[in-house]
């Protein structure tokens, strides 16, 4: 079986979590640069749920990237991988929010590789909605980096 890897790439602590995985990476034949971004359609459908008083799912939180920011986040991924030394290729993916792309796109194949914030807290609460969300809901491996 190939050993393929997905780094989740949000924008933030990119270079921190390549450097953290590095390890890992060494290991693989291929590597993807993900970065997954909440479908618009969706939060527009929300906001006029909203304006009807109507009960709707919960909104994407903070997740409000567009094709556009995911596609370039996904592609500085690939900048910062390649200066660690390793080739990928850069993907978006789209669902009702970051944690859903991501869960959806998972394969028993590919090791998602993820951050998790500063928290402090321990137990559920230790990660964020979209880290727990993947985590509970990916059809394959999942690696949780706690990233300092």
């Amino acid at each position: 079986m190939q050993k393929i890897a997905a780094l989740c790439f949000d924008g933030v602590e990119d270079e921190e979590l390549v450097d953290a995985a590095k390890d890992v990476l060494a290991g693989c034949e291929r590597i993807e640069a993900w970065c997954a971004y909440g479908d618009s359609a969706e939060r527009l459908v929300a906001a006029a749920l909203d304006r009807h008083h109507a009960p709707h799912p919960p909104p994407p939180g903070h997740a409000n990237l567009d094709a556009e920011q995911a596609s370039a986040i996904a592609a500085r991924g690939r900048e910062i991988l390649a200066d660690a030394g390793f080739t990928a290729a850069p993907r978006t993916l789209s669902g009702r929010d970051a944690g859903h792309a991501l869960a959806d796109a998972s394969d028993p194949n590919v090791l998602l590789i993820l951050a998790s914030g500063h928290r402090r807290e321990r137990g559920p609460k230790s990660v964020g909605h979209v880290a727990r969300f993947v985590i509970d809901h990916a059809r394959g491996p999942v690696l949780l980096l706690r990233l300092r």
